[in-house]
């Protein structure tokens, strides 16, 4: 198994955590490159920071996952995956277990399946999963908020209603009436637009610390025993 290595933005955050305990909560980057764990402890060392503390700093961050590219429709987030890997693969009753804190967090009920070495629970644009890797087992935790994209499909729409039928109006002979027909159609394409301006950075930063904190639980579940 690869030693997992730490890229700069993880090192700088690991020692935040280690001396200050100030838990940043930002993303982690797709790829990690630089210091492995032994090596972030002897520079721990030599500047008289407890190793142990850094350790320790080192799970809290791995615990969060791997923020996945976040989907956007019209540049606002749409979609939002993570992924973090797993001390061991969950027993029958700890995967139940992880069931119910998604269902809890989520407030909802999943329809779950087992497919081999495969679990999953869904609902809709709701996928939560275990999976083998090469080297585990790694939990993967995604989300789709379907009806901004249905926002920003009716915004496009009525924007582009809004422009052909003031056209048409006015080639008609009808200025007047064009402008009526294009405030008619073009408000509604500010109302969506500015609906999902409004709400769906929220919701992202919600599902966000929502996932970070399922991750969380999981890691901890499997390394408890």
């Amino acid at each position: 198994m690869s030693t997992r290595r730490y890229g700069d933005d993880e090192v700088r955050e690991i020692f935040s955590l280690a001396t200050t305990g100030d838990d940043r909560d930002r993303a982690l980057p797709a790829e990690s490159g630089g210091l492995s764990l032994d090596e972030l402890r002897q520079i721990a060392r030599e500047a008289g920071i407890d190793p142990g503390r850094v350790a320790a700093a080192a799970a809290t961050l791995d615990a969060r996952g791997r923020a996945a590219p976040v989907r956007r429709a019209l540049g606002l987030p749409v979609g939002l995956s993570r992924v973090v890997d797993l001390p061991r693969e969950p027993t029958e009753r700890e995967w139940e277990q992880l069931v119910t804190a998604f269902r809890t967090t989520f407030g909802t009920t999943l329809e779950m399946s087992s497919t081999g070495g495969l679990r999953e629970w869904r609902n809709g644009n709701l996928h939560i999963c275990v999976e083998p890797t090469e080297h585990g087992h790694q939990l993967r935790l995604a989300t789709l908020k379907d009806d901004a994209i249905a926002l920003n499909v009716l915004g496009v729409a009525t924007g582009a209603m809004a422009v052909l039928m003031g056209a048409v109006v006015t080639l008609a002979g009808k200025p007047d009436k064009a402008m009526v027909v294009a405030s008619m159609f073009g408000g509604i394409a500010l109302f969506a637009f500015g609906a999902n301006v409004i709400r769906v950075p929220r919701w992202a930063r919600e599902r966000d610390r929502q996932l970070q904190e399922l991750a969380n639980r999981a890691v901890k579940l499997l390394s408890d025993r």
